[in-house]
């Protein structure tokens, strides 16, 4: 006996070893990105970035020249900016001039002659080389992707969403900055690959050595994690898209890798105008026309890179008959590209927005029943573990919990219910346009406050439940004898400053219930059934006591026993 339990011991310590190494080996793995803004760093606004990369697939190795134009908007003594330590500055310059550095911890401090005051615009430069940080598991590990193609060929790229682009370029890593005047991306790289980018490519030179430059200018506002580029073997698949109206020809393009040119070629020229069509219908015209709409193939699973979204999916449509990662993926340039989170705390801004967005398309293209099924997929990965909105100053990787998507959809999809369709249409449509701030940078109180303005009244109780409470709401049905031969029926919410309307099916006869203070009664013969939400058009639970409630009654669609 004492063996076995030394034995059980020994397994049990070895766990928690292993379990100690894995958090070490995860927390290794991730940079902070976000999070409580440095003062030096509060008193900059980055107007414009300019890279100038050098990117050799064989050694995995980067060398780069980085310039940061910024305006001062309070007094500073030090520039800094973040870098991962995998990376070296090898030599700074401040407008033109050399300037002693310190890079310590992923931050690069800049030291200035002299003290700047409020109002000033200068330009730091940064040269550094190195190995940069490796993705273990893009997109969800971060880091540059340095991959093959099943011929061999290099294939690279590289995802930042939770690290911050540190990871491969000296930035102000915080999405509350974005450069207003866009950013410059040189790529030089092996002749034989493409190299791709965000915004318009402005020219290319081959040079002598076998590498060839490619230039990019995104003329947008961009966030950090947004910018990035792609290489490989890509073959070109284009298609038209005419617009919202139908009075444009824009060629569209999906970059694919040789082995997959059928298939790209098949979706793209299915499902890549159409697409954009539909979300343009809904939000306004696809907001980068000016630039471009690419998507390229790469090596993992996809990301919303600004009008060069990542696709590394299997060309498989859903039951709905598209690719739901190419729609969500795409979602994005509205949600996340468009309209940002301003802090990492309202990261279901984008998630959330974007995985709804998807349930949109299945309604306009598939119809009500289709879209309710669709949610009912969604819904069912809800884990309600923590609120979807956390605090703020939230760093990326503390913000990103799965329920930003499932759970910020369904909160979309029950608000639909609460005001009617024509209304959160309209809330939508108005956050990704006219309601917009000048900048795109976005917080869930600014949708709080056009949901409430379009309603006409205070709807606190339902975000406070939905965004800033892990738990769902939870309702009880009671029945009450009450003679001759009728039942009292009585709905109560769990919390009575809760007031989301109800809907129910009375002896097949569906029916909306108002529930102020949180609870409502009405009469019905005796025996008569009962069903709450048996569609799914709220998100909701029965509360504990109920689930095996009185006969008569359906929960859910499910019935009680």
């Amino acid at each position: 006996l004492r063996r076995g339990a030394l034995c059980v011991g020994w397994a049990i310590s070895l766990l928690l070893v292993a379990a100690a190494t894995a958090r070490l080996w995860l927390a290794g793995q991730q940079l902070p990105s976000g999070g409580p803004l440095r003062p030096r760093q509060a008193a900059i606004d980055v107007r414009r970035y300019e890279l100038d990369l050098r990117l050799d697939p064989a050694r995995r190795s980067l060398a780069g020249r980085a310039v940061t134009h910024l305006l001062t908007v309070a007094p500073l003594d030090a520039v800094e900016l973040h870098l991962d330590d995998r990376l070296k500055v090898v030599a700074a310059t401040v407008d033109g001039t050399a300037a002693r550095f310190r890079h310590r911890r992923g931050l690069v401090s800049v030291e200035l002659a002299a003290a700047w005051g409020p109002g000033e615009r200068h330009a730091v430069e940064l040269r550094y080389a190195g190995r940069p940080k490796v993705a273990a598991k893009p997109p969800w590990l971060d880091g540059l992707v340095w991959a093959e193609t099943p011929s061999g060929a290099a294939w690279l790229g590289v995802t930042v969403q939770g690290d911050g682009a540190d990871d491969w370029w000296p930035c102000k890593d915080h999405p509350s900055d974005e450069p207003d005047d866009g950013v410059a991306i040189a790529l030089t790289l092996p002749s034989e690959l493409v190299a791709l980018s965000n915004g318009r490519k402005t020219g290319e030179t081959v040079h002598a050595d076998g590498t060839t430059t490619t230039r990019w200018e995104v003329g947008h506002p961009i966030n950090n994690y947004l910018v990035t580029f792609n290489a490989g073997p890509y073959v070109p698949i284009e298609a038209t898209y005419g617009g919202v109206d139908g009075d444009r020809a824009e060629t569209i393009v999906f970059w694919a890798i040789p082995e997959h040119r059928e298939q790209a070629a098949r979706l793209w020229q299915e499902q890549g105008a159409a697409m954009l069509a539909s979300y343009a219908r809904r939000y306004g015209e696809y907001p980068y026309l000016d630039e471009k709409f690419h998507v390229a193939e790469t090596p993992y699973l996809g990301m919303e890179h600004q009008t060069i979204v990542a696709y590394g999916a299997d060309f498989e449509n859903n039951e709905h008959g598209f690719d739901e990662l190419l729609f969500h993926e795409t979602a994005h340039e509205w949600w996340g590209n468009k309209v940002t989170a301003r802090d990492w705390a309202d990261f279901w801004l984008q998630e959330g927005f974007a995985t709804y967005a998807v349930a949109l398309h299945v309604l306009d293209s598939r119809g009500e029943a289709a879209y309710l099924d669709h949610m009912r997929g969604v819904t069912a990965g809800i884990r309600n573990r923590v609120p979807i909105v956390g605090g703020r100053d939230r760093v990326a990787s503390e913000a990103y919990v799965g329920d930003i998507y499932a759970k910020g959809a369904a909160v979309l999809h029950t608000l639909r219910w609460e005001l009617g369709a024509a209304a959160l249409d309209e809330a939508l449509r108005r956050f990704a346009t006219d309601a917009l701030p000048a900048d795109g940078l976005v917080e869930t109180a600014d949708f709080e406050r056009l949901v409430g303005e379009i309603a006409g009244r205070n709807l606190d109780w339902f975000w406070q439940r939905y965004l800033r409470r892990a738990a769902p709401p939870r309702w009880r049905l009671e029945r009450t004898p009450t003679p001759p031969a009728r039942e009292a029926i009585t709905l109560a919410w769990d919390d009575p400053a809760f007031e989301l309307a109800l809907p129910i099916v009375v002896a097949g006869e569906a029916r909306r219930v108002e529930m102020p203070g949180g609870h409502a009664r009405f009469e019905v013969p005796a025996g008569t059934p009962i069903e709450v939400d048996p569609e799914r058009r709220i998100l909701a639970e029965p509360a504990a006591s109920h689930r095996t409630g009185p006969s008569g009654s359906r929960v859910g669609g499910t019935p009680e026993t």
